[in-house]
Formats: C-alpha cells, sequence, structure tokens
C-alpha cells in the first residue's frame, strides 16, 4: 500500500470498496438475516483503507516513507432495542441472563422464555445464545430493533461472516502454476497435500532419513486410501483431469518428488503433464499452466466438499485475462467452460480485452470500464440490464418480449466480430461486407486509419439489424455511426404493386426507425420514405445503395467490375467493392467520391450524447 495506491496520490480520500451480495439462497438469508438489507435482501460490506492519523495530526506532519496505512471493514446490523434481546457475536455472561431473567422476556405476547425447558432457572449462556438465535429466526419481523452501523465486531466478521461467505480465489495475469504448487497451510494445494498425506505415523516421520525411496513409496500406498477404500491420490488426478473442461490431447498427474537424506519434511510433491513428452508441468506453456490454476482450484472445491461436511460454502474465482497465452478455439473453450462453471453455485469475475471472451447474447453480464479525461482523469463503469431493453419494447411498440427471444436474437446476429466494438472507442456500423471492405481502404487514403483512432466498422449483415446494435453499443455509452442504403426502388414506388410494393413499405419503416434511433425527425407523411444521399453528424444514408454512389458512375465501371471477377473469379459484391477501393485508391484518386472527406469529418467529430431507450 502506499500513496500511488489512492486517487490523484489524494490521501485525504479514504479508499472505499463496497461489495454486494445479491440473489442469496434461503439459507444465507437466514445466516446473514441481521445484516440484510430491507428493501432488496442485499448483504453489503464496506472497506475502508486510510491513511492512519494520530489525534491532532495532518498529512503535511508525516514524511512518505513514514505512512502507515490502516484498513477497516464496515456493515450493518439489524440490532434490538431491548437489551435482553441483542444477539451478538458471543453469548452474554450469566451475569447479564440472570438479571435478565428476573423481567418478563416478553415481546407483545411472544414469551421468550417459552422458547426452553420450563423448570424456571435460567439457562446457561451457551443456551441462551441458540435460543436467542431461534428467537431471531422465527420472529425476525416482531422484534423491536434499529439498524446500527459499525466495524468488523459489529459485522461478526471473523466468525459469522468470513466463515460463511464464499471463498474468493485471484488468478493475476501473470503468474506460475508452481507459485499455486508451494505446500502452505493456507493454499489449495497445500490443503489436498495435508489430506494426502494426513495418515502418516509418526514411526515413518522418524524414521524418514533411514528409508529409501521404497520405503516412502510404500508409505504412500498405506496412506491412500479414504474411508471407502478408494485412491486419494487417484481422486484428485480423476479431477484435475475432469475439471481442466479442455480436450488438450494432454493428461495431468499429481507426482511426489524423489526424497533427499537431507529432507525431514515429506517429498515436495509435483504435478506432471503428459502431452507426449513427460516432465514438471512447469516446463509446460502458460496457457496450459494457466489451465492448470482453473483444474488446481476447482479440485480444492471439490476437495473441500467431501472433506468439510455440511460446509456448503461456493467459490468466487476473479481471473485477470483469461485469454493470454491461449490459441484461439482454446479460448473459446475456455469462455464455454466459465460459463458452464457460472451456471451452477461458483461465480466468475474477469477482465478481458478479447472478443471470444464477450457475448453479446449475455450483455447484461458485461460491465465496460472507460476512462474519461475531462479535468481529473476517473474511470466510469457501464452496464446495461436487459429488463431496460424489455421495457422498451413493452412502451414503444406495445410488445411484450421474452427475454430468451431478445438474447437469442442477439446470439443469432453477433459473432465475435460484432463483439469488439466493446473495447473500440467508436462503432461505425455498415450494412454489408462491402462497406467494411471498401471504407477503410479509402478512409486510408485520406491517411485515416480506423484500427490506430480505435475505431471498429461493423457489418450488421443487413440494414433491419442495425437497430440491435445500435442500442447495445450506444447504451455502453460507445459512439456509434451509422452508414446504411435507403433502398430506393428504380421506379416511383406509388407505382409498385403487390409484393415489392410491400417490400418497398417495410424499406420505408426501416428508414424511419433508423433515423429515429440516431436522432433525427423522419417525415411521417405518406406510406413511402426513401430519404435522399445525405452525410449527416450521426448517420449517413445513400439513397439507393453504396455502390451507386461510389463506384457506378464511373465511366470505366464495367472495365473494373469485369476486371474484378477475373481476379476472383466470383461476382462477389464485397470482393467487388474492395477491388474498386484498391483500384481507385491506387490509379484514380481523383476519381473518389468526395464523400470520403465528408463521412471522415462526421466520424471524427462522432460522439456519445445519450440514451436511444429513452432514459438519460
Amino acid at each position: 500500500m502506499s500513496k500511488a495506491c489512492f486517487h490523484h496520490d489524494d490521501l485525504s480520500k479514504d479508499i472505499i470498496i463496497e461489495v454486494s451480495f445479491c440473489g442469496l439462497s434461503e439459507d444465507e438469508k437466514k445466516k446473514f438475516s441481521i445484516h440484510l438489507d430491507e428493501k432488496n435482501g442485499n448483504l453489503t460490506i464496506t472497506q475502508k483503507i486510510s491513511l492512519k492519523l494520530e489525534e491532532g495530526q495532518s498529512i503535511a506532519d508525516i514524511d512518505e516513507e513514514d505512512y502507515d496505512f490502516e484498513e477497516s471493514k464496515h456493515g450493518t446490523k439489524w440490532e434490538a432495542t431491548v437489551e435482553w434481546a441483542k444477539l451478538g457475536e458471543k453469548p452474554p455472561t450469566k451475569t447479564s441472563i440472570k438479571n435478565w431473567w428476573k423481567q418478563g422476556l416478553t415481546i407483545g405476547v411472544l414469551n421468550f422464555k417459552s422458547l426452553f425447558d420450563d423448570n424456571g432457572d435460567e439457562p446457561l449462556p451457551n443456551t441462551y445464545q441458540e435460543k436467542l438465535g431461534i428467537l431471531w429466526d422465527k420472529h425476525f419481523d416482531t422484534i423491536p430493533k434499529q439498524k446500527v452501523t459499525g466495524d468488523e465486531k459489529v459485522l461478526g466478521w471473523k466468525n459469522k461472516l468470513k466463515g460463511n461467505l464464499p471463498k474468493f480465489f485471484y488468478v493475476p495475469a501473470v503468474k506460475h502454476v508452481n507459485e499455486d504448487l508451494k505446500v502452505l497451510k493456507t493454499n489449495p494445494f497445500g490443503e489436498m497435500i495435508n489430506w494426502l498425506t494426513q495418515n502418516i505415523s509418526d514411526d515413518v516421520k522418524k524414521d524418514f532419513e533411514e528409508k529409501t525411496k521404497t520405503i516412502v513409496q510404500d508409505a504412500l500406498s498405506k496412506i491412500d486410501q479414504d474411508d471407502e477404500g478408494k485412491s486419494k491420490i487417484a481422486f484428485i488426478n480423476k479431477q484435475l483431469n475432469t475439471n481442466l473442461g479442455v480436450n488438450l490431447d494432454c493428461r495431468l498427474e499429481l507426482k511426489f518428488g524423489i526424497p533427499k537424506i537431507s529432507d525431514i519434511v515429506f517429498p515436495s510433491p509435483q504435478l506432471y503433464a503428459d502431452d507426449g513428452y513427460y516432465s514438471d508441468v512447469n516446463s509446460k506453456g502458460h496457457g496450459l499452466q494457466r489451465l492448470c490454476i482453473l483444474s488446481l482450484l476447482r479440485t480444492y472445491n471439490d476437495l473441500k466438499k467431501i472433506t468439510d461436511k455440511g460446509d456448503d460454502r461456493n467459490m468466487i474465482l476473479g481471473i485477470e485475462e483469461p485469454e493470454i497465452y491461449l490459441h484461439p478455439p482454446i479460448k473459446r473453450a475456455t469462455y464455454k467452460l466459465l460459463r458452464s462453471l457460472s451456471k451452477k453455485d461458483d461465480q466468475i469475475i474477469y477482465s478481458s480485452h478479447d472478443s471470444c471472451f464477450v457475448d453479446v447474447g449475455h450483455f447484461d453480464e458485461i460491465r465496460l470500464f472507460k476512462k474519461v479525461k475531462n479535468g481529473k482523469p476517473k474511470t466510469l463503469i457501464y452496464e446495461f440490464p436487459i429488463d431496460r431493453l424489455v421495457q422498451f419494447y413493452k412502451d414503444h411498440y406495445n410488445r411484450d418480449v421474452d427475454e430468451k427471444s431478445l438474447r437469442h436474437r442477439f446470439g443469432h446476429i453477433c459473432d465475435e466480430t460484432k463483439n469488439e466494438g466493446f473495447f473500440a472507442n467508436k462503432v461505425i456500423l455498415v450494412e454489408g461486407d462491402t462497406e467494411k471492405y471498401a471504407l477503410p481502404i479509402y478512409f486510408a487514403n485520406r491517411d485515416f486509419d480506423l484500427d490506430n483512432e480505435r475505431i471498429s466498422i461493423i457489418s450488421t449483415g443487413s440494414a433491419d439489424n442495425i437497430t440491435y446494435l445500435y442500442i447495445m453499443f450506444n447504451e455502453f455509452h460507445i459512439p456509434c455511426y451509422v452508414i446504411f442504403d435507403g433502398d430506393k426502388p428504380e421506379i416511383d414506388p406509388d407505382e409498385l404493386t403487390g409484393k415489392k410494393k410491400d417490400d418497398a413499405k417495410n424499406k420505408s419503416q426501416r428508414n424511419k426507425e433508423l433515423l429515429e434511433f440516431v436522432g433525427e425527425q423522419a417525415d411521417e407523411n405518406g406510406e413511402f420514405f426513401f430519404p435522399e444521399t445525405s452525410v449527416k453528424e450521426k448517420y449517413t444514408v445513400w439513397e439507393k445503395r453504396f455502390e451507386d454512389v461510389f463506384h457506378t458512375p464511373l465511366e470505366n465501371y464495367e472495365e473494373i467490375k469485369g476486371d474484378a471477377k477475373k481476379l476472383y473469379g466470383t461476382e462477389s459484391k464485397p470482393l467487388t467493392g474492395r477491388y474498386f477501393a484498391d483500384i481507385l485508391t491506387s490509379k484514380f484518386p481523383q476519381k473518389i467520391s468526395p464523400y470520403v472527406d465528408k463521412l471522415i469529418e462526421k466520424i471524427n467529430s462522432c460522439c456519445w450524447e445519450e440514451s436511444c431507450l429513452g432514459e438519460g
């Protein structure tokens, strides 16, 4: 802990970390009832870190090398307003119970003494504490109480909270598996090894220096049995490989080192891996090592469920950048593994810079951290709850949309290439791959590099999909610029009939909705709406199609198009568009559409303004 840990080195403002546990089980609600928020039922704990100051001392009085920091945990607790009903961390004293027992000990018609054996004698402290707990469990709403705020003692941190809250394990971005393979009393691997070796006799330990490798192996075979006669080592090896969760064609094996005469402790265990070359896992790649760390933690949790009877605590796993050292297929498999873990009782929290670990279909699980440099730099966190989107469809379209339907819709139109928008400073949403391939080439010709500007150009696959992605990115406060085709028919829309007329109506309605989303008022008169080509602050629309503005007007259009077909062997529109952009920027730069410069200007000035769902 140092001065640099404080926001802008300002030691006058404490570091405050607030953690809320939500969605508690019935058993957890019972355990933590006196600490829960009466409105939402959440358990909230606040940790404060501050510079330690003596009375009358100021920050200026202390040299930086003499800084001493103190940490405290704070929370709330329901406390009875009558002394005899206060439920503390420890039982009350015999003297207090004796004095209280002379009183009525009633709350309305409820008689606390009725919970005890009817012999009239005051109970022992532990019995009194037990019955008081029952009183709070069964008559919580009846007990006269008040909310008090305090430190760890009020929280009952060491015994009640710390002993029942989920275990938290942290996997940093850069870590070697051998750090987790050290046998310590407090770390997961140490507890596993202690479980394996708990039956070693004192005689074996005394004779250890005189024994050979064979004796140690004999000792292992004797202790490697649980109560059911099954091999403990086999259980751990099986779980390590099962919990690896990814098919790497590599088998992990726990193995003990060969003892030396100088050893005075049990041989140091090591984890081995066989991927065609059998060796210590530390000599393997960092990707495998990081997966081994996850496997160790999951195996540890499996072990605790066997050894700690009645301990139903789950774990919270915090991972920095799980994508490090992993190939794309393994990244996707690891993401699926993390999702499968989170579907059970365990919780997964991770930070990532990789689109493989972001799923638009689960956008409500994403928390986007962004640094803001207006004035003093600060970090803002954005989220988009799915209930806001459900409510929007109800209010705006009078439609009750199912949450599952929305997830499937987003999952259908989105893939990893669209997920990258979450990591961009800005997003350009285009209708198809033609624009996605061609526009970056035109922009680069004007020294406007989208990658350097951290701008993602994303093909939505269809103009009908633009609104979905626009909502998504905009609600995460990511500036979006929209480019789409107006799709005006070649003939007067009023002369259309049948399916062509219906199609024109649908596209007109789509055009109106798109403009509405970007804050533009569309002309509501008439059943057809096809705006003229224009480049605006938040969007660009081509009256008909992108190609009709950039390529078709060229006098040598057919020649260039023919050359593209010869080169690619196909009339693919995206490839043809890319070929046009390559040819025009390299051979005919004077023929590049002037709209390119206008687009660059508007994209550069595009910024986030407000929610498109009618909220601030």
